[in-house]
């Protein structure tokens, strides 16, 4: 199955899903290794504080500096602080460099956050691989109830970002 995942990814992005104790978290590990091994670069990303230290990454807002913004307008405006452009520059040197980015329990990642992590990812120079890796029937993301954005999804797939 590891090969199999490797050889999608050379071409692909990728959401590997299934049901509890399938081995999700056993093959994403073998590909982070796998990756590591061969001298890539990879950013383990968790949608949760718990999820990113299991999967042995950080938390998707800290690494991608999202502060407190809830959609990919009012990122556009935090990105002119001051503290954000520092942050900014960072990722700008370090994302076109980065082979592959994990995302663990993309079930808690709503579809305005995937929207917010698509913005970065294509604003800031990346070229490689995403996966996602989850399961859809499990935690579903916070719902807020000030969302205005008339786009609104409630989950990653339903994003616009989701088939890009």
């Amino acid at each position: 199955m590891i090969e199999r995942i490797l050889e999608i990814l050379k071409n692909n992005n990728l959401f590997l899903t299934g049901g509890g104790g399938v081995g999700k978290s056993f093959a994403t590990r073998a590909v982070i290794d796998r990756y590591k091994n061969l001298n890539k670069n990879v950013i383990v990303l968790g949608s949760t504080g718990i999820s990113a230290v299991n999967i042995g990454g950080v938390t998707i807002h800290s690494f991608f500096s999202f502060g407190i913004c809830k959609n990919a307008d009012e990122l556009s405006g935090y990105d002119k602080s001051r503290s954000a452009k520092r942050r900014l520059a960072d990722l700008k040197e370090m994302l076109p460099k980065t082979d592959l980015i994990v995302i663990d329990e993309i079930s808690m990642v709503s579809g305005a956050l995937f929207d917010m992590i698509y913005f970065r990812l294509s604003n800031l120079g990346f070229n490689g691989k995403v996966m996602v890796v989850g399961d859809f029937y499990q935690l579903p993301p916070v719902a807020t109830k000030d969302n205005n954005s008339l786009f609104s999804s409630r989950y990653a797939f339903s994003s616009y970002s989701w088939g890009l």
